[in-house]
């Protein structure tokens, strides 16, 4: 087991990988921080959301919601008022 130490680069917070592990650099990785706090990469070209068990009990309606309030409106209430293409 490696231990690592969280440090700020620029507007960052970076943990660094051992070169022990041969991560080829310009690999992409997904991000996602777990319930417990822990935080899990996993290789962009690997990445599967359907076996992602962290997204299990995910709240896709609160989620939508909090979309709505950035937005500041639902789109889906809103009248096209230029030449947005409508679905038949």
């Amino acid at each position: 087991m490696e231990t690592v130490k969280a440090r700020v680069q620029g507007n960052s917070v970076v943990l660094t990988v051992p070169k022990a592990f041969n991560v080829n650099t310009g690999t992409e990785y997904t991000v996602v921080r777990q319930s417990d706090g822990s935080i899990l990469y996993q290789p962009k070209d690997g990445y599967d959301i359907w076996a992602d068990s962290s997204l299990d009990n995910f709240d896709y309606a609160a989620e939508l919601q909090r979309e709505y309030l950035d937005l500041g409106y639902n789109p889906r209430e809103v009248k096209p008022v230029g030449r947005e293409k409508l679905n038949d």
